[in-house]
C-alpha cells in the first residue's frame, strides 16, 4: 500500500468568527492527485494552508509522513522532509532573480539543480536572469509554481506536494505543461492536493474532493518521472538567502542605515557637540543612532512580507531567512560616523559597544515580529507598542559605557 505523505484528522479551523473546517479528514498517499473543488470561500485554501502549517488549528491535527507537524495543542514541528508549496499569493520575493530563486528553493531539498529545462517547459529559459518583480503576472504564477513542484522533481522518495489555483494566470501551454509534470510525478509516487477549479486540472485527479466526500477519479498511465540534480550538503541556506534578499534591494542602508543617519543629524541640529556635558551624555549621542538602526529590525522581516514569502519559508522551516550580521557592520559605521563627530576621533570601545547594540537589537526586534507570524491576523498585532521597552536597556549600557 502508498505511503501516506498527509494526514489531516478531526480538524477544526476558524477564520475570524466563523468556523471554515470541522471535524474535517483528509489523507494523500503517495501517487494521488488528489483535487479539491468548490465554490469561492468554501475553504479550498484552508485545507491547503492547514496541510502546510500555517493556520492555528482548534482542534485535531496534521501529520506528515505519519509524523505530527501540528496540533491544536500549540505544537509545530518541522516535516521529516521538504514538501512542495505554492500559494495563491505565489510566496516569491521580486527582488529576487528567477533562477536564484529557484536555486534556493532546490537547496533545501539538499539538491544542485540545472533548473533550464525546467525553465524552458514554460517558456522562461530568456527570462532567468531577470528580477521576478520585472515579470508579468503569469510569468511569476509560473516561477511560484515552479518552486512547489521542484521538491518532487529533485526527490527519488514519495514527497508530498500542495498546490493552490496552481493554473491561475498561466496559458494553455503552461497548464499543458503543468499537467504533464503533475502526472509524471505522480506516476513516480509523488502525493498531490490540489485545490482548482479548472476542468483540465480535474480531468486528471485520481480523487476529487468536494470537502466532504471523496471519490474516486481517472487512473494514472503517464510514464514515471525521473528525480533530478545532483545531491549536495545545503550550508547556510537561511543566511545567505538572507543577507541576497538584504543586498539586492540594499535595504539595510535604505531603513536601518537612514534612520541611523536621520538620528545623528538631528542631535547635531540641537547645536555644537563641543558643548555637550562630557560622559553620559555624550555616549548617549555616540550610541544612539546604532540603537536607532537597530530598532528599525532586520530589513528581511519586511521585504518576506511581500506575496506571502514569509508565510512560504514559515510552511518549510521554523525558520525564516535573516541578516545576520548586518546589525554589527551598520553598528560598526554609525557609532564611527558619530564617535569621530562628537569626539573628534574615533572610540573602539564605544564603536564595538554601538555594533554589538545594533545587531542584539536588531534581533530582538525580528524576534517580537516573528512572534505574531502564527496569528490568523499578524499584521493587526501592534508589536511596535513594545519597542519603547527597549529604552531601559539602552539607557543602562549608555551609563556603564560612560564610566569606561
Amino acid at each position: 500500500m502508498a505511503e501516506v505523505l498527509l494526514s489531516i484528522k478531526e480538524v477544526e479551523v476558524r477564520r475570524g468568527m466563523g468556523t471554515v473546517l470541522s471535524a474535517y479528514d483528509l489523507d494523500v498517499f503517495g501517487g494521488d492527485i488528489l483535487v479539491i473543488s468548490g465554490e469561492n470561500g468554501s475553504g479550498k485554501s484552508t485545507v491547503i494552508e492547514t496541510a502546510a502549517r500555517l493556520l492555528p488549528l482548534e482542534k485535531g491535527h496534521v501529520s506528515h509522513h505519519g509524523h505530527l507537524t501540528h496540533h491544536a495543542d500549540g505544537r509545530r514541528l518541522n516535516p521529516v522532509k521538504p514538501f512542495g508549496l505554492t500559494l495563491q499569493s505565489n510566496g516569491v520575493i521580486g527582488s529576487e532573480t528567477v533562477e536564484d530563486h529557484l536555486q534556493t528553493v532546490a537547496m533545501l531539498s539538499g539538491v544542485q539543480l540545472n533548473h533550464e529545462p525546467l525553465l524552458e517547459s514554460y517558456n522562461m529559459d530568456h527570462r532567468k536572469a531577470d528580477v521576478i518583480g520585472h515579470l508579468s503576472g503569469g510569468q511569476a504564477r509560473k516561477i511560484a509554481v515552479l518552486t512547489g513542484l521542484i521538491p518532487a522533481m529533485v526527490s527519488a522518495s514519495p514527497t508530498l506536494v500542495l498546490l493552490d489555483e496552481p493554473d491561475a494566470g498561466l496559458d494553455d501551454h503552461a497548464i499543458d505543461s503543468l499537467i504533464g509534470q503533475i502526472t509524471s510525478l505522480a506516476a513516480a509516487g509523488h502525493g498531490f492536493l490540489i485545490a482548482s477549479h479548472n476542468p483540465k486540472i480535474q480531468s486528471i485527479a485520481t480523487k476529487l474532493h468536494d470537502l466532504s466526500t471523496t471519490v474516486k477519479g481517472v487512473p494514472n498511465d503517464a510514464k514515471p518521472w525521473t528525480a533530478l540534480g545532483t545531491k549536495v550538503q545545503p550550508r547556510n541556506t537561511l543566511f545567505r538567502t538572507g543577507h541576497r534578499y538584504a543586498s539586492s534591494t540594499h535595504s539595510g542602508l535604505a531603513r536601518n542605515g537612514i534612520v541611523s543617519m536621520m538620528v545623528l543629524g538631528c542631535l547635531l541640529a540641537l547645536g555644537d557637540p563641543a558643548n555637550l556635558p562630557a560622559g553620559l551624555w555624550t555616549t548617549g549621542a555616540i550610541l544612539a543612532p546604532a540603537f536607532a538602526s537597530g530598532l528599525v529590525g532586520d530589513p528581511t522581516t519586511h521585504l518576506l512580507r511581500e506575496n506571502r514569502a514569509v508565510d512560504w519559508w514559515r510552511a518549510q522551516a521554523q525558520r525564516t531567512p535573516a541578516a545576520t550580521g548586518l546589525g554589527l557592520m551598520v553598528g560598526t559605521m554609525v557609532t564611527v560616523a558619530a564617535s569621530y563627530v562628537m569626539l573628534g576621533l574615533v572610540d573602539v570601545y564605544l564603536v564595538a559597544i554601538g555594533a554589538l547594540m545594533c545587531e542584539f537589537t536588531m534581533k530582538a526586534v525580528r524576534f517580537l515580529n516573528a512572534s505574531t507570524q502564527r496569528l490568523s491576523r499578524p499584521n493587526a498585532v501592534f508589536i511596535r507598542l513594545l519597542l519603547p521597552a527597549f529604552i531601559l536597556p539602552w539607557a543602562l549600557i549608555v551609563s556603564w559605557a560612560a564610566e569606561l
